[in-house]
């Protein structure tokens, strides 16, 4: 889903879009109701990228930066990979820090985390304000807003914190065996190690959100991170 008008500027080497999404909002201002994976092209440079939209979640239009939900994709990678984004948009994947900047330097945006245990136990939080910047700066998270139907342990401890992968000689990165926006180490970290349930739910490297249960280092089962216009009202589209 993208009938994008591209214009090339020969004097600038600059290739423009109009015409086109810049996120899963967009698609669903557009009429669009179906989950699935759409194209966007949510920066000025114009490239455009495949991400997928959920349209049901509170009212839909969302855009999915991570999903874990078996364990089939290891998150346990390089900070190019982390940079351009790996995994399958269907199954587990993250949407590349490259491609999160660029949407949330668009305009104000919100983070919902969808969280699920090994006993069906489904709960969610919600960041009113979320954005993270560019390569530069290491992709330094700043989320803040938090309500939802557990406790926080994401946005008090993690923000304005660097992202981190194990080759970025981050201490917590390695021994957590995997990517995220680590401070002395964390609270949450949502790209750890995906523990079955037939190797036993606990694990210090796990899928951790620090307050989920008694259980500290209690390794959940199925995490989504979302993303969409804090302004976005559902009531407002076609």
């Amino acid at each position: 889903y993208c009938n994008c008008l591209f214009v090339f500027l020969l004097s600038t080497n600059v290739l423009h879009v109009r015409n086109c999404p810049i996120d899963c909002a967009s698609i669903f201002y557009n009429g669009v109701r179906r989950s699935g994976s759409y194209t966007v092209v949510p920066s000025l440079s114009g490239m455009p990228v495949e991400v997928y939209c959920d349209m049901d979640t509170d009212g839909g239009g969302w855009t999915v930066i991570q999903r874990r939900v078996d364990g089939s994709v290891s998150f346990d990678r390089t900070w190019r990979d982390y940079r351009v984004g790996f995994g399958d948009l269907h199954s587990e994947f993250w949407l590349g820090n490259d491609h999160i900047h660029d949407l949330t330097a668009r305009g104000d945006y919100s983070l919902r985390i969808d969280l699920e245990d090994w006993s069906n136990v489904h709960k969610h939080a919600l960041y009113q304000s979320f954005s993270v910047e560019d390569e530069e700066h290491q992709y330094r998270l700043h989320v803040s807003g938090f309500s939802g139907t557990m406790q926080d342990s994401f946005s008090w401890y993690h923000d304005k914190q660097g992202f981190s992968t194990p080759d970025s000689g981050n201490i917590c990165a390695e021994i957590s065996h995997g990517g995220w926006w680590y401070n002395q180490c964390f609270y949450a970290n949502l790209n750890g190690v995906y523990y079955g349930v037939s190797l036993g739910p606990l694990g210090p490297d796990g899928i951790v959100w620090y307050s989920w249960r008694d259980s500290d280092y209690y390794s959940l089962r199925k995490v989504t991170m979302m993303i969409r216009p804090r302004s976005f009202r559902a009531r407002l589209s076609p």
